[in-house]
């Protein structure tokens, strides 16, 4: 047990008193420097309000809390460094502040290399790239243009040289090189004024590029008044050098030396093929400028002119200009024949330069009758703006809207000038046809008994008529047709001679056809050998050949009748002293409608008439002797894809039509016997 006198507690209470008294005495000034220290933080933070604000006005390099998108980000001057947040308020940050209103500036490359050889790359086709380095001559005015292939050190090389102007010089005389070099896309030519930019193609500064497709390097070389320089690019290298070298260009001008060719493309570029493609390619700029151009394949052992291509088929009746607000359209339209060479379709061209080989490339030209793989031909159009990479498209503006505004009118006159020659190609189809025709049944219808086939007249020779045209169903030579006109028509003597002797008799009409009942006039005509009348001293005698009539003489004429179906053979002998000729012909008494009309009904013709969804395939109309075909059937349309084919069913249609008037009132089975009958004659003919 501790015991503690009353002395120590006092001591010991006074010296807590003590400690408690100097710890309140602490707590006291603590609490006031913390009331301090409060006060100096609000002071602090309404300097650094100010501060923040001077540091917007001067730029100094405060850190700051940013109260814009940055939000909660520390600002080190006018920059924010830290997470995003919301929209702006008062108190962003100048970037805040800028992304909060629309904003605006200039495209730029980033790459240039990048983009020079995207540019290269763009330009795939050797055969394009060889038409570039061409046009770049025409553009320099030159004449003549030569294209070489050749090979050295195993390695094949191309070289295009001309007798034009050359390169453009610079301010010293020489061929200015370093501008074609580091002015890519910034073309000499599209500085030039209105009158020096006729006739000049070349606007976009990157056809050099274009070697890439065909070979590792490009050595273009020109002169000046030092003496020649060069120009050397490699493919797939940005550095160029220009140097001075020795020697002399024959042609003057340019000459531009491409290779070693690539081995993708040097079976590609053969002479055979560059000529065919210029003259397809520069078809009419060639024509425009008269420049010519020549094709030496030094491996092949070939030398080929460039002539512009012609079409082969026949030109469509159209009209050659078509107006538009920007120029006119040149127009040329061709159908293709059955042997045309080269591909078919309609080309695109700008100034006599081939842009499309088909305009059915451009979506508006996708349909009829660009799409008739019948037509071949062009379109120019000036003002179309090609497309730079590839040379071979078209940029949508002002322009091909004016061209494919006008074609609504081309499309209108190509599809009438279309019908036209479809109608025309098959009357003339037709005429051709229908003579094989008649010509098979002529002869298959002489062989079958005349007495049974009355209805239509087919012409047989006869002891009479023997030399004479027109009789064996033949027409008159064209030469002895002429002679009898032009002696017909040549003025007689004034003192003519009497006519005759006799020469000949002749009886009209030559094919009579008349209805059982009715009777038909004949009256002859003596002749001489001048093919004069004799009006006298001829004595006639008519009588019947063949056949049941009854007939009435009376001189020069004479009627005959009869009440049945038949033929009837008239004949006359016309008597002048010892002279005695003789004529005779048929009359058909036959139940025909228009057996009384003048002259006789020959083999008929046939016409075309579509009536969809009828079973009938073919029908006579008397009226017209003709037979009416129906087109829309089915069996028609079949035999239409082949012309032998076809040529047989329409044989077969005459045949049925020829046994059904001829034999109308027969059974069914008789009606196919004849048809058997007849088709057996006309089969190997047709």
């Amino acid at each position: 047990m501790l015991c503690v006198s009353d002395d120590t507690s006092v001591g010991l209470y006074q010296s807590h008193s003590d400690a408690w008294g100097d710890h309140l005495k602490k707590g006291r000034i603590g609490h006031g420097l913390g009331r301090i220290g409060h006060g100096l933080g609000r002071i602090g933070h309404r300097l650094g309000r100010i501060s923040q604000s001077l540091g917007r006005i001067g730029g100094g390099p405060l850190v700051l809390r940013c109260r814009g998108r940055h939000f909660n980000a520390r600002v080190v001057g006018r920059r924010c460094v830290g997470t995003l947040g919301s929209s702006p308020p008062r108190g962003s940050c100048d970037a805040c502040m800028k992304t909060s209103s629309s904003t605006s500036g200039t495209l730029r490359i980033g790459d240039q290399w990048n983009a020079i050889t995207i540019i290269a790359h763009s330009q795939t086709h050797p055969l394009k790239a060889i038409c570039e380095f061409t046009e770049n001559a025409i553009d320099a005015g030159a004449t003549h243009v030569r294209i070489s292939r050749r090979r050295s050190q195993g390695k094949t090389y191309l070289e295009v040289a001309d007798d034009g102007r050359g390169v453009a010089v610079d301010e010293a005389g020489e061929p200015d090189f370093e501008r074609i070099a580091t002015h890519l896309c910034d073309s000499m030519k599209r500085h030039l004024d209105a009158a020096q930019r006729r006739g000049v193609h070349g606007e976009f500064g990157i056809g050099l590029l274009s070697f890439w497709s065909l070979g590792e390097e490009l050595r273009m070389v020109s002169g000046g008044p030092a003496g020649l320089r060069e120009l050397r690019l490699v493919r797939g290298e940005r550095r160029y050098e220009i140097r001075a070298v020795r020697g002399r260009i024959a042609t003057g001008g340019t000459r531009v030396v491409v290779g070693p060719l690539l081995e993708a493309t040097k079976n590609l570029v053969t002479g055979e093929k560059v000529a065919r493609y210029l003259s397809a390619e520069l078809r009419d700029r060639i024509r425009r400028s008269g420049a010519t151009i020549e094709v030496i394949d030094s491996v092949s052992r070939k030398q080929l002119a460039v002539v512009p291509r012609e079409f082969d088929g026949d030109r469509l009746e159209i009209p050659r200009r078509y107006p538009t607000p920007l120029g006119d359209i040149n127009v040329e339209v061709y159908v293709r024949g059955d042997q045309a060479a080269g591909e078919p379709g309609i080309a695109l061209c700008k100034d006599g330069t081939r842009v499309l080989k088909d305009i059915t490339e451009l979506l508006p030209f996708q349909h009829a009758p660009w799409t008739d793989r019948r037509l071949e031909g062009l379109i120019d159009f000036e003002p179309l703006t090609l497309a730079p990479g590839t040379r071979s498209g078209i940029v949508p503006d002002p322009a091909l809207d004016a061209l494919v505004e006008a074609a609504a009118a081309i499309e209108e006159d190509i599809r009438e000038a279309m019908a036209s020659r479809e109608q025309a190609e098959a009357e003339q189809a037709s005429r051709q046809l229908l003579k094989q025709v008649h010509k098979a049944f002529a002869s298959a219808l002489a062989d079958l008994p005349a007495e049974e086939y009355l209805f239509f007249d087919i012409p047989k020779s006869a002891p009479s008529l023997q030399g004479r045209p027109g009789v064996s169903g033949e027409l008159p030579a064209e030469g002895e047709g002429r002679a009898k006109k032009a002696a017909r028509s040549a003025p007689r003597p004034l003192l003519a001679a009497d006519p005759g002797p006799l020469a000949a008799v002749r009886i009209s009409p030559r094919t009579p056809r008349r209805q059982p009942g009715d009777s038909c006039l004949f009256s002859a005509t003596a002749r001489d050998a001048a093919d004069v009348p004799l009006a006298g001293g001829v004595l006639f005698t008519w009588q019947i050949l063949a056949g049941s009539a009854a007939i009435a003489t009376d001189g020069p004429s004479c009627r005959v009748a009869s009440s049945s179906v038949g033929m009837v053979t008239v004949g006359v002998t016309a008597r002048q002293g010892e002279v005695e000729v003789s004529d005779q012909v048929v009359v058909k008494f036959v139940d025909d409608p228009l057996a009384d009309a003048a002259g006789g009904r020959g083999l008929p013709g046939y016409r075309l008439d579509a009536e969809h969804g009828q079973p009938w395939r073919s029908r006579y109309d008397s009226a017209r002797n003709e037979i009416v075909i129906n087109s829309a059937h089915r069996d028609f349309l079949a035999s239409h894809n082949a012309a032998a084919k076809h040529r047989r069913y329409i044989g077969k249609l005459y045949a049925k039509e020829v046994v059904l008037t001829n034999f109308p009132h027969e059974s069914p089975a008789e009606a196919m016997e004849r048809l058997i009958e007849v088709t057996l004659r006309t089969e190997d003919a047709l």
